[in-house]
């Protein structure tokens, strides 16, 4: 998400692939966060027996827990028409569960909108012969008076859920699991990663944006971290499938082995470059619904 133009905006082999697809257990037991909807293949399912993972972060979004999150205040980065405040941070209960919902809003006449933003206070980064997996469940709606729309009639609107340490951007590296970009009756996703090694200088340009389908209803984002003896490989996935899968090979100018521990991050923009601004519209409200959070670990054998 900090990919501000202010600021300039391989594959893994095939065993990490099956190692990647292994990863419902956790430790003999079924993730709390997989669902009747989150249904396998017999096939997957014996896929998925291979690796163990142990779960070391969790948030289900009964209550906004400020041991865990830290909430934004201050303009966005890309935004100057999108401001961040504890108003557009909240817990809601939604399709019979509890999430974390940031919504945005135009208070005013102005084109100035409302909007939330928070941050892990933890980080994480897979120590060597270990992977992290990381994933959200998510969905992105709107609200006309009383009635519910798609994410996408909405204009300039741009979620995001997204892994960096903000320190000397992009120093330490940026992981963008899924951004959404909406379009007045169209929408687009993508993931992306940045870094440089100047503060304020993304080296990567746009050689790391990797465009993927999603769209209405609850999706999982997943992100893959792995350390293998100090060879690093990210993989994005879209409820199961991998969507991106980045090593160094990718662009001469990343090193994914300087990326340092990340916070997670959520955040729900309104405007940006890629946007005609003057045309920026959330409807009454747009949100974006958090079901939950984890991260897991594994050894790689």
């Amino acid at each position: 998400m900090k990919k501000t133009f202010k600021k300039a905006r391989m594959l893994a082999t095939v065993a990490v692939l099956i190692c990647l697809t292994s990863c419902e257990q956790l430790e003999g037991q079924e993730l709390k966060a997989i669902k009747k909807e989150d249904s396998i293949t017999k096939e997957e399912s014996v896929a998925k027996r291979a690796d163990v993972w142990t779960e070391i972060f969790r948030d289900d979004f009964a209550t906004l827990n400020t041991a865990n999150w830290t909430v934004t205040n201050r303009t966005d980065y890309n935004s100057s028409y999108c401001t961040y405040a504890n108003a557009g941070v909240s817990i809601g209960y939604y399709d019979q569960t509890d999430c974390l919902v940031l919504s945005a809003t135009k208070p005013g006449s102005a084109n100035a909108f409302a909007s939330g933003h928070v941050k892990s206070k933890a980080s994480f980064k897979p120590p060597v012969n270990q992977k992290y997996w990381i994933r959200a469940r998510i969905k992105l709606i709107a609200l006309e008076g009383a009635a519910y729309k798609s994410f996408k009639q909405t204009y300039g609107v741009w979620p995001a859920f997204w892994m960096t340490n903000e320190s000397n951007w992009p120093v330490n590296g940026e992981t963008d699991i899924v951004e959404g970009y909406s379009f007045g009756g169209s929408e687009t996703y993508a993931s992306n990663l940045f870094y440089g090694t100047s503060t304020g200088v993304n080296q990567l340009g746009t050689s790391c944006e990797r465009s993927y389908a999603s769209g209405d209803g609850w999706h999982n984002y997943d992100m893959f971290w792995i350390n293998d003896n100090g060879s690093m490989t990210i993989v994005i996935q879209l409820d199961g499938a991998t969507v991106a899968t980045y090593t160094n090979s990718v662009n001469a100018n990343l090193q994914l082995q300087n990326f340092s521990a990340h916070n997670i991050l959520f955040n729900l923009c309104v405007g940006g470059p890629m946007f005609n601004n003057a045309n920026l519209n959330v409807l009454s409200k747009t949100m974006m619904w958090v079901d939950w959070v984890s991260v897991a670990s594994s050894p790689i054998s």
